[in-house]
């Protein structure tokens, strides 16, 4: 299924999932992001400054005139970012209803991106086309086959592009992944308004430490510059989801090195992610 915001000569219809895709799909969180995405639909300027962040040395000018496919848009924060940035054309993609049709509300605006409902792992340039940079912000660490779904965006990079990824980091979050695991474990297994709520108690407790303690690491000093709507939804957000991969370096590098004619990049952000920028070698 295919949503457009623009005209097209042609319209490309998203193949029907393979049964062995459909079991990745349940199993990782797309209907838990979707309600979150439903009820935490407002961009918000400081959203910006967070994107310049996850995106490292790559920057969010280098998307000016590229041509780019967002995997996991959400509810299109980082592809309104990235069309204002000048990007010649924006596909973004996402499996779950309500996240697409809050992406559709806030990227309505624009005539250069379309919007499409089909999972990581079912990306084909034959449907979609080849681009010159694919971005996954904060999703690949979510999947349940993460190699499966990387192998999927790497064909539809062109050769001279780059994909690039943003993922948690097992570095840097040592000591307050006992406390984020427990309540990923709770808030996962939960129904989703009592998550929600609980959510809510949980950032109404930490606001006073989010404004006044003197964090070192950088990502934990940044909260303090977010309005508490958006601090109550990162601590939603990381109480959703099934699956929560945090990686090392080393496991980060071993992740992208099976994608062929690639030169990656490995950057430590904020003191707790990983920037990664692989870029597909011209033959």
């Amino acid at each position: 299924m295919i949503d457009r915001l623009f005209p097209s000569p042609t319209e490309v219809v998203a193949p029907s999932p393979h049964p062995a895709d459909e079991a990745r799909i349940e199993r990782g969180s797309p209907e838990r992001f979707g309600y979150e995405w439903e009820r935490y639909r407002t961009i918000l300027p400081e959203s910006r400054d967070q994107l310049c962040r996850w995106l490292g040395s790559t920057g969010l000018e280098s998307f000016a005139g590229k041509t780019v496919l967002d995997v996991g848009c959400g509810m299109g924060r980082n592809p309104y970012w990235m069309t204002k940035a000048g990007a010649a054309s924006v596909t973004a993609v996402d499996v779950d209803d309500r996240s697409l049709a809050a992406a559709r509300e806030n990227l309505g605006g624009f005539l250069n991106v379309r919007i499409i409902k089909i999972s990581a792992y079912e990306l084909d340039p034959a449907d979609l086309g080849t681009f010159d940079r694919v971005t996954s912000i904060g999703v690949v660490h979510h999947l349940s086959d993460p190699a499966a779904a990387l192998q999927r965006m790497w064909r539809c990079v062109k050769p001279g592009g780059d994909l690039v990824l943003w993922c948690y980091a097992k570095e840097g979050n040592r000591l307050v992944l006992p406390a984020i695991q427990t309540c990923r474990w709770l808030g996962s297994r939960l129904p989703l308004p009592v998550t929600h709520g609980l959510a809510k108690l949980i950032t109404l407790g930490i606001w006073p430490a989010v404004k006044l303690l003197p964090f070192r690491t950088s990502y934990y000093a940044k909260l303090r510059q977010l309005s508490f709507k958006n601090v109550e939804s990162i601590v939603f957000d990381q109480m959703l989801p099934t699956i929560a991969n945090y990686w090392t370096r080393a496991e980060m590098e071993k992740l992208v090195r099976p994608l062929a004619g690639a030169s990656s990049h490995v950057e430590f952000v904020q003191g707790n992610s990983w920037h990664v920028r692989v870029t597909k070698v011209k033959t």
